[in-house]
């Protein structure tokens, strides 16, 4: 729904009780674990890191992002410890603790407003209508006159919204307690760099109405921004009543009407940080009138986490999401109370588990809500984690059973299209997960660099069908789109899905993810047994004339044995039998891509093993069968 300006002003004067998070931090069972977690990820408060031009343009020069973003972030974390610690203190009750918190909250506060800019250089493309620039931007070196520094600000991206949310919020909760001409030094750059680029810009930025992550969060740090500091009622009302319009998008494009996220968990957590959190500061300023989280369609996007989850802290992996996720606490103890959902709860993972899952600590303001919303209790995992579910917008599937043993046994497959912001080249793919371990795995995003998200980027194994359990059709791998918002082309469908005689099977069809016009027909099988995990892979393809080569492929983390026809993979607790039953005479071959891993920085080696079909065949029969230790 739209609203004006002038309603947005109406509701915004209504006289209500809000929420003291100070108050709640201090009393919270939960503000414990949280500073336990900020300390061991800001040991120190000095010296302060500075963000360097070299380090800067570094990105530029070699498509490096870490050694810029690891200060940048750092610096941010060092601010929300210091907060945060402020916070806990009452005023006045220890006046040594507070002086020192409040020379280092000075000192980072100041360090931040003399940035240069507050874009990461990863994003400075993010301006408002970049692309329609005349002259058009040549991004190649030695940089052009276009470049995000040389310009007054007028971009804003994901970290630049949530340093303006994060200095926000210092300057509301601490601004008696800190020297005045730092807090309007604070004010003076908040206004600078977020509030005049988002009345002036906001709407010509991409990602305003994106039906994406960048959404929630752009929007939803700029709104708490706005809602904590700006003074004039009119131009506040005018920014809040721009996010309403954001975030009606975000909701109506950001989700699948089926409720879960083609960008998967991470991106759902991260985009929904932002959003929950506006929205619940807007239900007590606005005495319930504005209500976003009443919406009925957040009761199908809470329950989304709950059908790609594999244990506590591990999930689905499909695109460029991670295995391994740690749900924001604060965020889910709200969404679960105001949704109902209460088995979210279940999946949430102790503070220092945390630890390398992100930059969280840079949240000061998703910290405060994480102390202040959350019990800080472990709950058990949900039953309800261990269920069956189809997601037909998203095209994913779900199908859970267990071994002769017990142990429980998950599959995971997805059908969908190769064209989406965070999308690989994967219809048609698949995870098998016994006792909680991946045995045949997508193994997710690679590194972020320069080269991941432009022209190169499917050429990275991470995010071509080569790193995932797909086959490779006459040495072409699946297609891409033509750009992350495409027309959807390349394509698979899921045909049927469900039980059938006793088993949990799925089919895709996914010849359209190929650019192959003389393939007529490629569909997958995927067939479990329940009461055995036992699982059979079946494909079938189709030419238009003389039969392609077939290649087909399994990815794993795992070691892997290769006897005659039989393929085994070694997990802790399971060994995967893997036997062709169909056709004889396949050659098989283990690759190993430890060497893709490390350029990616990812920990461990993947595996890929190939079955190269026989000239002229076009059926290929798998049955794999777990074995317990």
């Amino acid at each position: 729904m739209a609203y004006s300006v002038e309603q947005v002003q109406a509701m915004l004067s209504t006289a209500a009780p809000t929420e003291n998070l100070a108050e709640k931090i201090r009393r919270s069972p939960a503000a414990a674990l949280i500073l336990a977690s900020l300390r061991q990820q800001a040991p120190e408060f000095a010296p302060i890191p500075q963000t360097t031009y070299t380090a800067y343009r570094e990105f530029e020069r070699i498509g490096w992002r870490d050694n810029y973003q690891k200060v940048y972030f750092q610096k941010r974390s060092m601010l929300t410890r210091a907060v945060f610690e402020m916070l806990l203190i009452e005023p006045g009750s220890e006046p040594e603790a507070e002086a020192d918190l409040r020379n280092h909250i000075h000192d980072l506060l100041w360090s931040i407003c003399e940035e240069t800019s507050w874009v990461l250089p990863a994003h400075e493309e993010q301006g408002p209508n970049y692309w329609e620039l005349v002259p058009p931007v040549d991004r190649t070196w030695p940089l052009g006159a276009h470049t995000a520094l040389t310009r007054a600000p007028d971009a804003i991206d994901l970290f630049s919204a949530e340093t303006g949310a994060t200095l926000a919020e210092a300057i509301y909760w601490l601004e008696e307690r800190l020297s005045p001409e730092v807090v309007l030094r604070v004010r003076q750059e908040v206004e600078r760099h977020i509030f005049k680029p988002y009345l002036a810009y906001g709407r010509g930025h991409w990602w305003f109405k994106g039906p994406l992550n960048w959404n929630g969060v752009c929007n939803g740090s700029i709104g708490l921004a706005f809602m904590r500091l700006e003074r004039d009622p009119r131009a506040q009302a005018e920014a809040i009543a721009m996010v309403l319009e954001g975030f009606e998008a975000y909701l109506a494009t950001g989700f699948e009407a089926d409720g879960g996220s083609i960008e998967g968990i991470g991106y759902w957590n991260y985009g929904l940080m932002y959003f929950v959190t506006l929205a619940e500061l807007l239900r007590e300023h606005t005495a319930g009138q504005l209500d976003l989280l009443a919406d009925p369609r957040l009761l199908k996007v809470a329950h989304y986490p709950l059908t790609v989850a594999l244990r506590r802290g591990a999930y689905v992996a499909f695109g460029d999401a991670k295995e391994d996720v740690a749900l924001d606490p604060g965020m889910v103890a709200r969404l679960a109370e105001r949704t109902g959902v209460s088995d979210l709860l279940g999946l949430l993972v102790s503070p220092e588990q945390r630890e390398g899952k992100g930059v969280i600590a840079a949240k000061l303001a998703i910290n405060l809500r994480d102390a202040a919303w959350w019990d800080g209790q472990m709950q058990p995992f949900p039953a309800s984690a261990l269920e069956d579910y189809y997601l037909p917008d998203c095209a994913v599937v779900k199908f859970v059973g267990q071994t002769t043993t017990g142990q429980p046994v998950i599959l995971a497959a997805k059908a969908g299209h190769n064209d989406g912001h965070h999308s690989h080249t994967d219809v048609a793919s698949f995870l098998y997960n016994i006792a909680g371990e991946n045995l045949l795995v997508d193994p997710g995003s690679g590194h972020y660099t320069r080269e991941y998200f432009r022209k190169p980027r499917y050429s990275i194994l991470f995010n071509n069908s080569l790193g995932h359990n797909l086959p490779v059709i006459g040495g072409k791998l699946q297609a891409a789109g033509p750009e992350f918002f495409g027309k959807q082309e390349y394509y698979g469908v899921i045909v049927a899905q469900g039980d059938i005689d006793g088993h949990k099977l799925v089919a895709i069809d996914f010849h359209h993810a190929y650019a192959l016009p003389g393939l007529l027909a490629a569909r997958r099988t995927l067939d479990l047994d329940p009461l055995t995990g036992e699982l059979v892979l079946d494909d079938r393809f189709e030419f238009d004339g003389e039969a392609l080569s077939i290649e087909e492929g399994l990815v794993t983390w795992l070691p892997v044995e290769v006897t005659g026809s039989r393929i085994r993979v070694h997990g802790e607790c399971t060994t995967l039998e893997i036997s062709i039953e169909k056709p004889h005479g396949v050659s098989l071959a283990v690759e190993s891509l430890a060497e893709e891993c490390q350029a990616n920085l990812l920990a461990g080696e993947l595996r890929r093993v190939s079955i190269k079909l026989p000239p002229g065949c076009t059926h290929i029969k798998m049955r794999m069968t777990p074995i317990a230790h």
